[in-house]
C-alpha cells in the first residue's frame, strides 16, 4: 500500500462533528489537565489543581469537569473532532477499506502527537487505577466504531461488532509503537498499524463469507419451512 497516497485520500461528503475542538475555558482547562497529567501523573490530577494550572475559577472548571472521567471525555472528544475535520469516506468508495481504516487512525495519531507525554503518564497510572481502565476501554470502543463509520464501514451487527473488537486490538498494538516512536514520519507507527490492518483484512473477510453463509443457510430453511406449511 502507499502510505503517503493513503493518507491523502479525503471523501468530500465529510461527516463532521461539532466545528472545532474544544474552545475558550474548556480548551484552556484541557490543556491545563493534560499538561498535570503529563507532569504528576493521572491519579495525581485534582480539579483545583487543573484550575491553578489554568488560570480559572475553581468553581468554572468544576462545571467544566464534573469529575476526573469528564477530562477524559472532553479529551476523547477533542481527538474526535480533530479526526472528523478532515473528512470520511462513502459506503461505496473504491479504494481499499485497509487503506481507508489506515487513512483514518493514523489521523488520530496525528492529533495525538502533541499530547504524547500526557499519554504515556496517563496508560502508566491504569493498571492502578481500574474503574478509569474500564471507561477507557469502553470509551475508545466508540471512538473505534466511530472511526469504521468514517471509513464508510459499517459497526453495526454481528460483523460491525466484531470489526470494532478487532479494531480495538489493531490501535493498541499501533499506539505502543506510537509511544515510543520519536521518528518524523512515525513509520514505526504506520508499519504496526499497517501489518495489523493487513491481518485483520484476511481474517474479517473470512467471518464475512462465514456469516453470509449461515444467513443464506437461515433464510432457505426458513423458506423450507414456510413451504411446508403451504
Amino acid at each position: 500500500m502507499a502510505k503517503a497516497q493513503a493518507r491523502g485520500k479525503r471523501h468530500p461528503s465529510a461527516k463532521l462533528g461539532k466545528k472545532g475542538a474544544a474552545a475558550g475555558d474548556e480548551a484552556r482547562a484541557l490543556a491545563a489537565a493534560l499538561d498535570r497529567i503529563a507532569e504528576n501523573g493521572w491519579r495525581k490530577l485534582t480539579i483545583a489543581d487543573v484550575a491553578r494550572k489554568a488560570g480559572l475559577p475553581p468553581a468554572r472548571v468544576r462545571a467544566l469537569f464534573p469529575g476526573r472521567e469528564a477530562v477524559l471525555e472532553t479529551f476523547f472528544l477533542d481527538i474526535d473532532r480533530r479526526v472528523a475535520a478532515e473528512g470520511g469516506y462513502a459506503a461505496d468508495d473504491p479504494s481499499p477499506a485497509r487503506d481507508r481504516l489506515f487513512d483514518v487512525l493514523m489521523r488520530r495519531f496525528d492529533a495525538l502527537a502533541p499530547h504524547r507525554p500526557a499519554m504515556k503518564a496517563l496508560i502508566k497510572d491504569l493498571p492502578l487505577d481500574p474503574e478509569t481502565a474500564a471507561w477507557c476501554a469502553y470509551r475508545l470502543s466508540r471512538s473505534l466504531a466511530w472511526t469504521l463509520d468514517t471509513a464508510g464501514l459499517s459497526a453495526r451487527g454481528a460483523l460491525g461488532r466484531i470489526r470494532v473488537k478487532g479494531l480495538v486490538l489493531i490501535y493498541l498494538n499501533a499506539l505502543r509503537a506510537w509511544l515510543s516512536d520519536e521518528t518524523a514520519d512515525m513509520s514505526p507507527t504506520m508499519a504496526a498499524l499497517d501489518k495489523g490492518l493487513r491481518a485483520a483484512e484476511s481474517i474479517l473477510g473470512a467471518l464475512a463469507g462465514i456469516l453470509a453463509a449461515k444467513a443464506a443457510a437461515a433464510a432457505a430453511a426458513a423458506k423450507d419451512k414456510r413451504g411446508r406449511a403451504d
